[in-house]
């Protein structure tokens, strides 16, 4: 059984593809915030934010996600262009 994978290579694979997604969704949020923060609807959108639920099962990965994106909205600021 020459072709049997390692638990270490299906161990780096998961964890790459891990990796790979946790930075999709943190380039999406950013990219989301900068947009909320450009049309002035922070406190909306963080109102909304703060006011969504999920299933009891999901309870605590929905709070860290609450809590993570409500974090990088707070980062964004609009950088004003300058004028030539």
């Amino acid at each position: 059984m020459a072709n049997q994978l390692k638990l270490e290579d299906i161990l780096a694979a998961m964890n790459d593809t891990a990796r790979k997604n946790y930075a999709l969704t943190e380039l999406l949020a950013q990219a989301f915030s900068a947009f909320v923060v450009s049309t002035d609807n922070k406190k909306a959108v963080a109102d909304f934010i703060k006011s969504t639920s999920s299933s009891e099962q999901m309870a605590d990965a929905h709070k860290h996600a609450q809590t993570a994106l409500l974090k990088i909205l707070d980062s964004v600021e609009v950088i004003p262009t300058q004028k030539h």
